[in-house]
């Protein structure tokens, strides 16, 4: 920020969005945390900061890189056991990125729907993060399917694998099956059921970023290399219980790879 003279510098990146609406003085909006006595959000007026934005990029960068690359590394072990899907994704690859200078840029990425279905069938059987935690900011809530109600104050654990392998909402849920995404995600059975990112206020704030940089890195490994099972490998791996950010498994998940001769 010091470099750019704490303006924005016409580079158009994360930096200059913060130092712009840093320009347009304080944020103000409804408050997701602060409510008023008949449950509405307060509205509340918060100053950009030096130090606020240096937050809000450490959280982007922070939270979204080991969860990209645990999610990337998901999916290359489900290609590498399903070799068929590995096939119509790298013929994929190969095709629009000829269109592209073989250059993966964002037009290019964007274009590769077999990649994104597969990324999103490897999120739905192990999302990056196993489980979300919520805090009820009511004074009572009551679930009306099952006339539960907690108060304020008390937290939940949303199961986000076990509600994604759940049958009531997937088909044949422990099946790699990337087709079930063939229809992007406005399709879905029910609302809420596929929630790698979260959903609502508190959903992830950098899911396009972490989308956009997982597609890229695969897109980049199978352009140029094939995967497989190694000796070692195992299909159904087994989880850590101890993960804290993310979703790990006991003995990671070791691949084999090969260099593309082309």
């Amino acid at each position: 920020m010091k470099e750019r003279n704490f303006k924005p510098s016409g580079r158009n990146d994360f930096i200059d969005i913060m130092l712009e609406l840093k320009q347009k003085g304080n944020l103000v909006g409804e408050s997701i945390e602060q409510k008023n006595a008949d449950g509405s959000p307060q509205i509340v007026d918060v100053e950009l900061t030096n130090l606020l934005i240096t937050a809000q990029i450490f959280m982007f960068f922070g939270a979204g890189f080991e969860t990209s690359s645990t999610a990337a590394s998901y999916a290359l072990h489900q290609l590498a056991y399903n070799p068929e899907y590995q096939d119509i994704v790298r013929s994929e690859i190969d095709q629009v990125l000829a269109k592209h200078s073989n250059k993966i840029t964002y037009d290019a990425i964007v274009e590769m729907k077999c990649l994104k279905m597969v990324f999103y069938e490897s999120l739905r059987m192990y999302p990056s993060v196993g489980f979300l935690y919520r805090t009820c900011t009511v004074p009572k809530y009551t679930f009306p399917e099952i006339n539960l109600t907690i108060n304020e104050g008390v937290k939940i654990m949303i199961p986000v694998q076990a509600i994604q392998r759940d049958e009531k909402y997937f088909d044949n849920p422990n099946m790699f099956n990337p087709e079930r995404f063939k229809s992007g995600l406005g399709e879905q059975k029910q609302k809420f059921v596929f929630l790698p990112f979260g959903e609502g206020p508190r959903a992830c704030v950098a899911s396009k970023l972490g989308l956009m940089q997982s597609l890229a890195g695969l897109a980049a490994v199978l352009q140029k290399f094939t995967v497989e099972p190694a000796a070692c490998s195992v299909k159904y791996p087994k989880s850590e219980p101890t993960g804290s950010v993310t979703e790990r498994f006991a003995d990671g998940l070791p691949l084999k790879i090969r260099k593309r001769v082309i």
